[in-house]
């Protein structure tokens, strides 16, 4: 295998390489006016893991980019979902993925029981200086309640901050931080309506491919699903229309798949033929496709059933998990979200403190 200086592969395997280049085909491209291209060709390669000779091929092929020949700059959801769209085993997408879906081939059992878990949230201005005058922060208040989980313990900085509502809101330079501990739980559930079920088989039946892209672009759900392709936030945007055309009071919700990279996350809740408000979770069908071996009453589960992975907010799709403003504009704030697993036996029920 040739290397170049720093000891890093020239390229991947002819084979490898092909694979790569018909990925670029497929794979879906951040439009202008949404691109962010700050990611520069080390990053790109660290991510990639497919060699310099591929990249170079995969540039010369089209891949999107921004600045002079070797010194190029990338939209990070570009690359990430170049790297799903692959299939080279190799990159840390794939197997960043197939690590956090592990849990999709457990015993049903396993996503309804309750989990514990520690998070934390840090907003902090994306300003060099730090924030203009009069900052304010908003960062949507998790309520595992709303799936019959419960909040263990809360604490914010600065101080005085407090929930209120949806939200947890501060002002001040010092950004917003938010940890504590909270427990999940799940719930099972079959949809009952025949109408209900018809319309999520359809929407399933188009076999959209998953992609991540910014969460402005996904509001435009007809415009992305036209393209072939069904991120969280258009796909339920989506289902939820067309439940509501069909006559069923039907709501998105916003919240975290937590353990998988602790994405922000969207999905659609309906009240069923029954009385009872029933989630569906088009997305989790389209990523266990990429757990190695999803348990055979998964894809099921997620048409009806609250999962313990999941943590809602009181905030619908389309709205941002966390917010910003100082100098009399918005600005999207810088986030450090850490959300794991708590050790050690089942911590006592509380409240918040």
């Amino acid at each position: 295998m040739r290397l170049d200086s720093t000891g890093r592969a020239l390229g991947a395997p002819p084979d490898l390489a092909g694979k790569w280049l018909a990925a670029l085909g497929r794979s879906f491209r951040v439009p202008a006016g949404h691109r962010e291209e700050i990611v520069d060709r080390e990053g790109a390669l660290d991510m990639l893991r497919c060699g310099t000779g591929t990249l170079e091929a995969l540039l010369g092929a089209g891949l999107p980019h921004a600045g002079p020949p070797g010194a190029e700059l990338f939209d990070r959801y570009d690359l990430f979902n170049l790297a799903l769209a692959s299939g080279s085993g190799r990159s840390v997408p794939e197997r960043s993925i197939e690590f956090a879906l592990r849990w999709m081939n457990t015993e049903p059992e396993s996503w309804f029981r309750p989990m514990d878990w520690h998070f934390t949230v840090d907003l902090s201005c994306p300003l060099p200086g730090g924030c203009a005058s009069e900052p304010q922060w908003r960062l949507a208040r998790p309520m595992p309640e709303m799936f019959g989980g419960s909040t263990l313990g809360l604490a914010v900085s600065p101080e005085d901050t407090t929930p209120d509502g949806a939200w947890i809101t501060a002002g001040g330079t010092e950004g917003l931080s938010v940890s504590g501990r909270i427990r999940t739980r799940g719930r099972p559930g079959t949809l009952r309506s025949p109408v209900i079920r018809g319309i999520v088989e359809e929407f399933l039946a188009a076999r959209y491919t998953w992609a991540r892209m910014p969460e402005a672009l996904q509001c435009e759900d007809t415009r992305v699903l036209g393209l072939g392709f069904a991120p969280c936030i258009s796909a339920n945007l989506h289902l939820e229309r067309r439940f509501r055309e069909a006559g069923f009071e039907a709501a998105t919700r916003r919240g975290w798949i937590l353990g998988m990279l602790d994405l922000a996350h969207a999905w659609v809740e309906v009240v069923d033929e029954d009385g009872v408000t029933r989630p569906i979770d088009p997305i989790f069908v389209l990523l266990s496709a990429y757990a190695r071996a999803p348990h055979p009453r998964f894809v099921q589960a997620c048409r009806g059933s609250a999962i313990n992975r999941l943590l809602p907010t009181g905030l619908p799709a389309g709205t941002s998990l966390a917010a910003h403003r100082c100098g009399g504009t918005d600005r999207a704030p810088v986030r450090r979200t850490v959300i794991r697993r708590a050790a050690g036996p089942p911590a006592s029920e509380g409240g918040e403190r």
